[in-house]
């Protein structure tokens, strides 16, 4: 008879995600996720299968928090400019936050880590850059169709370079002291809109 799971899977989940963003992919093991999320390791096969389908699952828990914690603001109405202030600011309230731990982008710390040396966790980073870049870029088209944005720029690239910026943030704020330095940066990506 196969025994009840005793354990909430999404908390299980979000420890498991707090953990690879603490230590990374390769520093944890499996041990170390049975004793953070106090399971047993048959339990934890049986729930989430092996470390690396664990870390998938993590990613895409991540990317629906981010959505939670910054990317909503992309589809709030105001003129342009103002919106992507908010996005900045928001950004940079999370990278400085002592909560988060100033650990950077989960994301960008994967590509880092892992980058090349596993084909399916860079697929997943690269579809989530993709993912930033396609919601700035529908800001944009959006922004443009509504006169709030000149035609100076290719959208796409503009996209990118937003894109670009917003996970250069996170990087700056592991080891930034001063807040203004994140702020600078921010404002001449404001500059380029307009």
């Amino acid at each position: 008879m196969a025994r009840h799971k005793e354990f909430d899977q999404e908390q299980a989940l979000d420890n498991a995600l707090d953990l690879f963003w603490t230590k990374g992919f390769e520093r944890t093991s499996m041990q170390d996720l049975c004793t953070h999320l106090g399971i047993h390791r048959g339990s934890l096969y049986d729930t989430f299968g092996d470390k690396q389908t664990l870390f998938l699952a993590c990613l895409d828990r991540f990317q629906h928090n981010s959505d939670e914690q910054y990317y909503y603001i992309l589809n709030e109405e105001g003129p342009p400019k103002e919106v992507l202030e908010r996005f900045f600011a928001k950004v940079v309230d999370y990278s400085m936050n002592n909560l988060t731990s100033r650990r950077g982008c989960f994301m960008t710390n994967t590509a880092v880590e892992v980058g090349v040396s596993d084909p399916v966790v860079a697929s997943r980073v690269e579809s989530y850059f993709i993912y930033v870049e396609t919601l700035f870029f529908n800001f944009l088209l959006r922004a443009q169709k509504n006169g709030g944005i000149k035609g100076r720029h290719n959208l796409r690239a503009l996209a990118r370079f937003l894109a670009t910026t917003k996970q250069g943030l996170h990087v700056v704020a592991k080891t930034a002291r001063d807040r203004s330095v994140l702020e600078d940066a921010c404002k001449v990506a404001l500059s380029v809109i307009g």
